[in-house]
């Protein structure tokens, strides 16, 4: 149950940072802060970050940079992720909740909220994406697999996410997400991002491989990944690929499912990943 005492709208990046502390939480969107308790307990002062100017898309020196406030539906609608690698990052930020959440929720509060299930996070791993991220005492830029610590829990202390950027993938990587909910709108119950570069040779130059809702994190899985380099991207190597992933998860049982069922259908999901990138 909120209980708000006080609520703040700073100007600017250091106003923000300013106010952060003990008792104070950062808004944007505020989809994740109003039904989850755990991101309310003891907070009685809210930091609205949205006039800060941190919504955006932008190629810039071979990098996409995406601003902490940008809207889940701008990064669904935009021509710019679109067109890049098959759509995976729109794709993902698409099946994050309903139309009315996706135009008010964020990219930096699907991340800062550190749900192992956060629909755009696997995406993000698999494009080697980095944070920056701004405190007391300046800036600093760390890579997103740093960020998450546990369910929750992030690395910032008290510092703000300002923006998330990774390298332009190559023109001949692919992509793709998949998502397994009880509903469409629901959050994941398994879901899996990969990223595929094949070279001249018809082998495989490049992976990542990434799930999520499996395990305290949201997780690459470096050995699949080794896995499938120089190999071909055939049926075979996909399945066992798959396999690994499924070997290295540690997923819980709760409301949604079974321990055993997400087990289960993280090799299945990664497999359709993987053959939905290839397409």
């Amino acid at each position: 149950m909120l209980d708000i005492k006080d609520y703040h709208r700073p100007k600017t990046i250091a106003e923000a940072v300013a106010l952060l502390g003990p008792g104070k939480a950062v808004v944007a969107g505020g989809t994740d802060l109003m039904v989850n308790p755990r991101y309310t307990a003891g907070v009685s002062e809210l930091v609205d970050v949205t006039g800060l100017g941190l919504s955006y898309i932008r190629r810039v020196g071979g990098w996409i940079h995406l601003g902490a406030t940008t809207s889940m539906h701008d990064l669904e609608r935009s021509p710019l992720l679109t067109g890049l690698v098959g759509g995976a990052l729109a794709i993902a930020a698409g099946s994050c909740g309903s139309p009315n959440i996706r135009n008010v929720a964020t990219l930096g509060g699907n991340i800062c909220s550190a749900l192992p299930s956060g629909d755009t996070l696997t995406t993000l791993l698999v494009l080697d994406a980095v944070v920056e991220v701004e405190g007391s005492g300046g800036r600093r830029e760390l890579p997103l697999t740093d960020f998450f610590l546990g369910p929750a829990r992030t690395a910032l202390s008290q510092e703000l996410l300002i923006e998330v950027r990774f390298p332009e993938p190559e023109a001949h990587a692919r992509a793709a997400f998949y998502k397994l909910g009880r509903t469409e709108e629901d959050i994941s119950i398994v879901n899996a991002a990969v990223l595929i570069l094949v070279d001249e040779s018809g082998l495989i130059q490049k992976a990542r491989l990434a799930a999520g809702a499996v395990a305290p994190v949201p997780m690459r899985v470096p050995a699949a990944e080794d896995y499938l380099l120089g190999k071909p991207p055939d049926e075979a190597n996909f399945q066992e690929a798959a396999r690994l992933v499924m070997e290295a998860v540690r997923p819980i049982t709760d409301q949604r499912a079974t321990a055993e069922y997400r087990r289960k259908t993280t090799r299945i999901c990664t497999l359709r990943a993987l053959r939905q990138a290839m397409v």
